[in-house]
């Protein structure tokens, strides 16, 4: 197989980048909606309260425009595009899995943070919240990568999605009529795709941790308790 290439012009995450209009915001397509995607937390002080889609609420204060949702300070978020002084996030285990329009002040980016490079890539990613129970396996060939998902429990022979040389932290792969877009953000996996990578039940959306550093971790943990 041989690596995809990708034309920007023809992408539908490039398109989304040049509408302007305000992106969705919602549970349901968070991860297809978006251009920009990347990991952070709420800052202080207090819940952030967060706004919905209905059209002006981002413009100027008005009623009907709360989701009844809140975020408490501290709690993990896939930060996606932001619009006046909003930002459409989707909050992480263990908090809620809520998605919606949060102030930009509240909000802090973090993934980009981390240095990593391309070892950071390889390894097997667990999935996340609604990605709970989803494997995702990326091996190298040469200075290629090749991102497999895994049957479920990670067990068995992947299927393989695509390959492509990483463009610094993000990994454009796919082969028609798949295309999926991979950001690394330090130990976490940032995954959007088209719709046609995957059936429903397997899709490949979502955040993913590296295993490697949750085993190290917990390597870590174990030796400070055998103290």
């Amino acid at each position: 197989m041989k690596p995809w290439v990708l034309l920007l012009a023809l992408c539908p995450f490039a398109a989304l980048a040049q509408t302007p209009q305000q992106p969705s915001c919602n549970l349901s397509d968070f991860f297809t909606s978006q251009f920009d995607y990347t990991v952070g937390s709420v800052v202080e002080p207090g819940q952030v309260v967060l706004l919905g889609e209905r059209a002006g609420c981002l413009d100027e204060e008005r009623a009907g425009c709360r989701t009844g949702e809140k975020v408490a300070p501290a709690s993990s978020l896939v930060i996606g595009d932001r619009w006046n002084e909003y930002y459409c996030v989707q909050v992480l285990p263990p908090g809620k899995e809520v998605v919606g329009w949060a102030p930009a002040g509240r909000v802090m980016k973090t993934g980009h943070m981390a240095e990593t490079d391309f070892t950071s890539w390889l390894g097997y990613w667990d999935g996340r919240g609604g990605r709970g129970g989803r494997t995702l396996e990326i091996r190298y060939e040469g200075r290629t990568l090749l991102l497999s998902m895994l049957p479920p429990g990670g067990e068995g022979a992947g299927r393989l999605i695509g390959s492509a040389e990483p463009m610094g932290d993000e990994l454009f792969l796919g082969e028609a009529p798949c295309e999926a877009r991979a950001s690394l953000q330090g130990s976490q996996l940032v995954v959007t795709d088209n719709g046609q990578c995957a059936t429903p039940a397997d899709s490949l959306r979502g955040v993913y941790g590296s295993r490697t550093v949750a085993e190290r971790l917990e390597r870590l943990m174990k030796r400070l308790e055998d103290r």
